[in-house]
């Protein structure tokens, strides 16, 4: 994959807030490269992408749904 494309791709992830820069490092050949780390957003989306929602909404506990419901309305 070209550099290109793979520098415009963490740029992306970086605007969109899924990565953020954690360091630098020292390469082999004397540049600096940035290290990145995982955000909450990105851990969010995968679980949200595990989460069956309606099976959550039929068996989850009142407090669970009204921490949820209020997270999602915050968030606007």
């Amino acid at each position: 994959m070209p550099y290109n494309t793979v520098n415009r791709r963490v740029r992306a992830l970086e605007g969109h807030g899924y990565i953020e820069k954690s360091g630098e490092r020292k390469t082999k050949t004397g540049f600096r490269a940035a290290l990145y780390i995982l955000t909450a957003r990105v851990y969010l989306a995968i679980a949200l992408d595990k989460i069956d929602l309606e099976n959550f909404i039929e068996k989850a506990h009142d407090s669970s749904i009204y921490t949820a419901l209020a997270a999602l309305l915050l968030a606007d």
